[in-house]
């Protein structure tokens, strides 16, 4: 039987975070879906955990850790192979609300234009605002997130068209993937929603952000935090990649960029981090090696 929502979880050593994020999944008020969970190369058992206690679900046990990127192509062609209408990548760190599903699957079923949405997303346990829509900064070329760090006092009420939409949360008509490709491999961690978001934009799809829809995200549990050497690294790197594969168009982004740097590499050694320093210094040279992928980036975790 084919159900009209596929949602693809990436597992890689959480089962506690991924256990509670199925279980939000399964409270939902919205029941047309399969889970595809993808453990990349857990060794903790945690994989394998999952799958007996889920016994419904569509269970692919990577043989090495492919990233955020590449893990998610293998749940989405998966989603594709079963003839999923719509596909929702949902991080493992996020819990979703009763409503969330039938949310936006309503916006999408009512808005022919629209090929990606995402839901409002609040820090984990919190009414801050963590994601209110994606835009880039055209003089930057930077990315951000609309409302980060904000109480929401109805201020981000509003449904919008957005730039990109985050990957925490991603729902993508399967006609999106089919025309304009999957999630660029380059980047393996950091911009690849981004990246995937402008495609799909150039290819003339409506990009959504939908406030009636809720989640709340504990923030990259898998990685370390946003300041671990883990995370500067790819942050560091793929700023670039991301630049390299937009055309470098960004009239400001190498004064911005040089900053940023200066910023994570006294903010490191400040610290005593060395660690992080180091790591985003290893990015700009991975970089300019062509060292895409996965890179130097498992030396940091």
């Amino acid at each position: 039987m084919k159900n009209k929502l596929a949602i693809i979880i990436i597992n890689w050593r959480r089962y506690d975070d991924t256990v509670e994020c199925l279980r939000s999944v399964k409270a939902s008020n919205y029941q047309d879906y399969r889970i595809i969970l993808v453990d990349n190369a857990s060794d903790d058992g945690s994989g394998e955990k999952l799958a007996k206690e889920f016994p419904d679900i569509k269970a692919i046990f990577n043989k090495k850790n492919y990233g955020f990127a590449e893990g998610n192509n293998i749940g989405i062609k998966q989603a594709l192979k079963d003839e999923a209408k719509y596909i929702l990548l949902l991080n493992n760190d996020a819990v979703v609300g009763r409503d969330c599903l039938s949310n936006l699957i309503a916006v999408m079923e009512h808005e022919p234009a629209t090929g990606i949405i995402g839901p409002k997303i609040y820090f984990y346990n919190a009414n801050t605002v963590w994601y209110a829509g994606g835009k880039l900064n055209r003089l930057t070329g930077l990315t951000f997130h609309i409302g980060e760090g904000v109480e929401d006092r109805g201020q981000f009420s509003q449904p919008a068209e957005v730039d990109f939409v985050t990957g925490c949360a991603l729902m993508v008509k399967s006609e999106v993937f089919e025309r304009v490709g999957l999630l660029d491999k380059d980047f393996y961690h950091n911009h690849e929603d981004a990246e995937f978001c402008l495609r799909a934009k150039a290819a003339g799809f409506g990009l959504t952000y939908e406030p009636s829809a809720i989640v709340y995200h504990k923030l990259a549990r898998s990685t370390g935090g946003g300041r671990s050497p883990f995370a500067l690294y790819f942050k560091t790197r793929n700023h670039l990649l991301f630049q390299k594969k937009r055309g470098l168009r960004a009239p400001l982004f190498w004064p911005v960029f040089a900053w940023l740097v200066l910023k994570r590499i006294a903010g490191s050694i400040l610290l005593l981090r060395p660690k992080g320093a180091w790591a985003t210094i290893k990015a700009i040279k991975d970089f300019y090696a062509g060292n895409w992928g996965k890179g130097s980036g498992d030396e940091f975790r």
